[in-house]
């Protein structure tokens, strides 16, 4: 049987933290294991084996593509956010993440620049902001959390 990449990972942070760190002299030396540490639990929650972390990415996409279509109708605007294919592997989710922001990225450019009436403006503008927003809330709750106090002491 294949351990997930987040179950190694997690290991790999268990035997430093309870095999390695308790036998090293230098305070230094353990905060710098500690860092590693804080990075294993990064790449933990971020790694592409898994998609729900560009699922949720696409899902806000998909939420702003939905909130702006009504909005957009008659209006010559950039391409909306695509969904992916069904059953797309964590490369295609990816690629579709990355197409879906370009595309974002080309709407928000148009709206600083279309001569729309204001209250349209005022409505995509703050679609555009809720999905930015539920984006940095992902980021923020799939970081692993800080280990400050740990790297610069050397301790728990």
């Amino acid at each position: 049987m294949n351990n997930s990449l987040k179950r190694m990972i997690d290991g790999m942070a268990a035997t430093l933290r309870h095999e390695v760190i308790p036998h090293i002299g230098t305070e230094f030396a353990r905060g710098q294991a500690f860092g590693v540490i804080y990075m294993l639990n990064s790449l933990a929650l971020r790694a592409n084996w898994s998609p729900e972390f560009v699922g949720e990415q696409i899902a806000a996409q998909l939420a702003l593509r939905d909130a702006l279509a009504p909005l957009l109708v008659g209006i010559d605007a950039p391409a909306l956010p695509q969904a992916a294919d069904a059953g797309s592997g964590v490369k295609a989710l990816e690629a579709t993440r990355d197409a879906n922001d370009e595309r974002i990225c080309a709407l928000i450019i148009w709206h600083g620049a279309a001569a729309l009436d204001p209250a349209t403006a005022s409505a995509i503008e703050v679609q555009l902001r809720a999905c930015m927003d539920r984006q940095l809330k992902w980021e923020l709750q799939t970081s692993a959390k800080p280990m400050f106090a740990e790297m610069s002491s050397g301790s728990e």
